[in-house]
């Protein structure tokens, strides 16, 4: 293969890369619960780690005993933990406008990791008065925070991987298992306000305090209108082949007749015709396309 071609195929490669970065970082990553878990995680786990493997000769560096080792461990855990927390606060602030993406979450882990060591070093420097030269004490611990941090940051992404998989696992198990051939529809209030056929259902979508249930009869699309929130849907109709695709929208699984991505534009075919279209957002894109990869066809 000529060096041009290497050349033009590494330049492909890198932009590739480039474009899967910017791609929006699964919403169980970084919704409040499991951010909260990771930080209590993490903070347990560089508490421990520090006092029971003492890493890099960490015990050697200051003559103490080793309650006053465990207390100032657990000081600079604290102050870790601080920035760790301002970090997250920030990544909810940027959230709210636009999606967290890979790049930015891994951007955010490299600030922590070298924020915190510049903080560890100082305190060495300044409060310990270490003698070793500040890029000899910023060097060890940028090596101690980025070990006391990635290890727990991996386990917890890996749990968090393995939970999502078991819920939609179990999800999906439930929409293929489903006996009832009509979807109830209740309002906000709990009462009964419309039940369609499974079969007959094609979307729904958010408007204001309402939901329009987008529906088939005798051959035609027609809509109803019903005081209540997708939200409020999804985690009642978990049994149903219903599918978020949208912050506005649900799908029913059975409908969708193909996806479509056309210049960074995600949308779900509903008939065979191209006529109806669901748009599919950023934030649900992964969603989507892991649970409808096996049964459409994706073009584009």
């Amino acid at each position: 293969m000529a060096w041009g071609e290497l050349f033009f195929c590494g330049v492909n490669e890198l932009i590739t890369f480039a474009a899967s970065m910017r791609k929006a970082i699964p919403p169980y990553y970084v919704n409040t619960k499991n951010t909260i878990i990771q930080i209590i995680f993490t903070t347990v786990f560089a508490y421990i780690f520090i006092n029971l493997y003492k890493p890099f000769g960490a015990g050697e560096w200051y003559d103490v005993s080793w309650w006053v080792f465990s207390f100032a461990s657990g000081v600079l855990v604290i102050f870790g933990m601080v920035v760790v927390l301002a970090s997250r606060l920030f990544m909810f602030w940027i959230k709210r406008t636009r999606p967290v993406s890979i790049i930015y979450y891994a951007l955010m882990t490299a600030g922590e990791i070298i924020f915190m060591a510049l903080l560890y070093a100082l305190i060495e420097l300044w409060v310990l008065k270490d003698l070793r030269p500040f890029s000899i004490l910023f060097y060890f611990a940028l090596q101690n925070t980025a070990l006391i941090l990635l290890i727990p940051y991996l386990i917890s992404v890996l749990f968090f991987e393995w939970q999502e998989k078991k819920i939609s696992l179990e999800k999906l198990i439930k929409q293929l298992s489903y006996k009832t051939p009509f979807i109830p529809f209740k309002d906000e209030k709990g009462t009964l306000r419309l039940t369609i056929k499974a079969n007959d259902l094609i979307f729904l979508e958010s408007s204001d305090n309402y939901v329009v249930i987008h529906y088939e009869s005798s051959g035609k699309t027609k809509t109803y209108l019903i005081r209540n929130t997708l939200k409020q849907f999804e985690k009642d109709l978990t049994t149903f082949p219903l599918l978020r695709c949208h912050r506005s929208y649900m799908v029913n699984i059975h409908r969708v007749k193909m996806m479509k991505r056309e210049k960074g534009v995600v949308q779900l075919m509903m008939d065979d015709t191209g006529q109806c279209t669901v748009p599919v957002s950023r934030t649900y894109d992964a969603r989507v396309s892991k649970t409808l990869n096996a049964n459409i066809i994706v073009k584009g």
